[in-house]
This record gives C-alpha cells, structure tokens and sequence, in this order.
C-alpha cells in the first residue's frame, strides 16, 4: 500500500516540472493516487496521507501542463 502511494506523489512531483510528459505522468499519479486511498479506506490507513499528497501534486501538475498547453497553443 504504501509503494503505491509513495509512486503516485513521485508521479505527482515530476509532473510539476516535466513540460509535455507532465500531463501523463499527472494522470498515472492521479489514478494511482484514488486507488490507494480507496483500498486505504477499506484497510488500516498506511499511506493514506502520501496517497493525498500525490493526489494533490498530479493534479496541479497535470492542470499547469494542460493550461500551459492551452496557452501555447492559443497565442501561436
């Protein structure tokens, strides 16, 4: 429980700082995140906490690559 949480905030972190890869490795974190608190609810909360940090940092950085996208785009 706890890998799968530790692996969803370190997707969530290096989506914050990857330019076009941010938005899979957000979506692979965000996903991975929600499994683990949902499994973390059912079970004794190990990971829990790492599991919303990584929720959290995938989907700001998923939302910063995708307005960034956006942005790019609009102004070209």
């Amino acid at each position: 429980m706890q890998k799968t949480a530790l692996i969803s905030l370190v997707f969530g972190v290096i989506s914050l700082f990857l330019s076009l890869y941010g938005i899979f490795f957000g979506i692979i974190g965000f996903v991975l995140a929600l499994h683990t608190i949902r499994k973390a609810e059912n079970r004794e909360r190990t990971g829990k906490g790492m599991a919303i940090g990584g929720l959290a940092t995938s989907v700001i950085g998923a939302g910063y690559q995708i307005v960034a996208i956006l942005i790019l785009v609009l102004t070209a």
